[in-house]
């Protein structure tokens, strides 16, 4: 699923890119950049391949490191470069906690190796809880979860619309593979992380749609929306930690189906609003809201495709967006039907 997500994806910006560079043609730094622009691509693909810790870290450093160089494209605007290092140094406190655990349980293991980790998780309970929020941490990070969210708002206008549209679509989403991969490995997740993680995804959700609404750069307001729909995403896992942890196969069924499909949406419409931005920015040379008035009369196709994404970003129906929110909030009323004082009494 992953795989061929981020192939079809990162294929999309890679077409749309030959024509958004155009306008930088003759700048030193283009053969360097479709390098890490393919560095990333592969090291995104790695990421999910990889059954070893050390070998997951090491194409965990060239997916940040490659990406950091995308970000600071335009190296000569300190802005960018503002944010580029602010993005490089969060990346390298993502990667210091998911080092952290993976140390921890390679310790307790006698092996780096995956499969080996879920011994650990099995018996040691207080164990469990501190290396899965330790891990959840360093993914929350790559994510844009709440509150390690600060880089993503900076990164996204800073960096081409192409590399956006992969960032967002696709690249966050490898912060969520690892969540998930986690959880996989634990096998039945206690109470204490189920709340955690619904939890701050409420609270990511919250923050996330509050910010965004009170953005005048598009790209930037896009930025604030992954938030919101990475919170969305967690919500789903939260439910689908219940699920497991309650033997609620169904409850189970649609927070993970749901957090699942909508990794999916959120990629397929967040990638086509990060292009639909970056052809407005071209032909405009403005990413203010305030300043885009009737722009289906001169980017008709633009602004439809735009308009579209838009629909499907809010969730109404018969969007896609919608389809996968209503399973996760189905699920989330499903978890009042279960007769425990103990479970999601938010």
């Amino acid at each position: 699923f992953f795989i061929l997500l981020i192939s079809i994806m990162s294929f999309l910006s890679l077409v749309y890119s030959i024509g958004y560079i155009a306008s930088y043609k003759g700048k030193s730094t283009l053969p360097s950049h479709y390098f890490f622009l393919l560095l990333l691509i592969c090291s995104m693909i790695c990421v999910t391949v990889v059954q070893n810790a050390v070998f997951f870290l090491i194409v965990w450093e060239i997916m940040s490191l490659s990406s950091f160089f995308l970000v600071i494209f335009e190296d000569d605007k300190k802005d960018v470069l503002s944010a580029g290092m602010n993005y490089l140094i969060m990346m390298h406190i993502s990667i210091l906690f998911i080092m952290a655990g993976f140390m921890v349980l390679s310790l307790h293991a006698g092996s780096p190796d995956f499969s080996a980790f879920s011994k650990v998780f099995a018996e040691n309970g207080f164990l469990k809880n501190a290396i899965f929020i330790c891990l959840f941490i360093g993914f929350g990070i790559k994510s844009g979860f709440v509150p390690f969210h600060n880089w993503l708002p900076k990164a996204h206008p800073a960096a081409p619309s192409h590399v956006s549209s992969i960032m967002s679509g696709v690249m966050i989403k490898t912060g969520i593979y690892g969540i998930l991969r986690v959880i996989a490995l634990i096998g039945s997740p206690t109470l204490e992380i189920s709340y955690f993680v619904l939890g701050i995804s409420v609270v990511t959700v919250l923050y996330g749609i509050l910010y965004a609404i009170g953005q005048q750069d598009i790209k930037r307001l896009l930025a604030y929306s992954s938030i919101e729909n990475i919170g969305i995403i967690g919500i789903g896992i939260g439910i689908g930690m219940f699920g497991l942890l309650y033997g609620n196969d169904l409850l189970a069924a649609l927070g993970f189906a749901g957090a699942l499909l909508h990794i999916l949406n959120h990629s397929i419409f967040k990638e086509l609003l990060f292009l639909g931005a970056g052809s407005i920015y071209t032909n405009t040379k403005t990413r203010n809201i305030e300043k885009l008035g009737g722009l289906l009369k001169k980017m008709p196709y633009t602004g439809w495709l735009f308009l579209i994404g838009a629909f499907a970003i809010a969730g109404l129906p018969p969007f896609n967006g919608f389809v996968s929110e209503f399973i996760i909030y189905i699920g989330l009323l499903k978890g009042f039907e279960i007769k425990s004082l103990n479970i999601l009494v938010i």
